[in-house]
């Protein structure tokens, strides 16, 4: 991500514009493994059983938000200890996965329904703008311009 100074001012940024929980504790657990080199079980590692779980419990809620709580009882483990195996095993976190799937469902929606807007809904965006944000940030243009396209 950048320096210990980045990263705490992406924590302080997060926290004050009242980001996604999620979100904010992938920060900080990004500022706390900038300060302690941890490495995980291999108990860990191997238990892709887990990660598989988390995968499907995301996949059947993706017009909701992301609850890190629900997910870390279900497995047993820490907000923490969660966020890392889940990178380790994906690359990604945990958060991130779940908006690249919201994503992908918006898409393959667009496509089967040729409408922008019951994408958005059926897939919790806010609104258009985030959609299209979102959207942006992984095929390189907007959702709108994409269906556009698609005619």
């Amino acid at each position: 991500m950048g320096s210990f100074e980045e990263r705490i001012l992406s924590l302080a940024s997060a926290i004050l514009s009242e980001k996604d929980e999620a979100l904010c504790n992938e920060l900080l657990l990004s500022l706390t493994d900038s300060l302690i080199q941890t490495n995980l079980s291999t108990d860990y590692k191997k238990d892709n059983g887990l990660i598989r779980k988390v995968k499907d419990m995301i996949h059947t809620n993706l017009e909701n938000v992301l609850k890190l709580d629900e997910i870390c009882n279900e497995l047993n483990l820490s907000k923490f200890q969660f966020i890392r195996l889940f990178k380790a095993h994906t690359g990604i976190s945990p958060y991130q996965y779940f908006l690249n799937c919201k994503i992908e469902r918006a898409k393959q929606l667009i496509e089967k329904n040729g409408d922008i807007y019951s994408a958005v809904a059926e897939c919790g965006f806010v609104d258009l703008t985030h959609l299209n944000k979102q959207f942006k940030s992984v095929y390189g243009t907007t959702a709108f311009e994409y269906m556009s396209h698609l005619n």
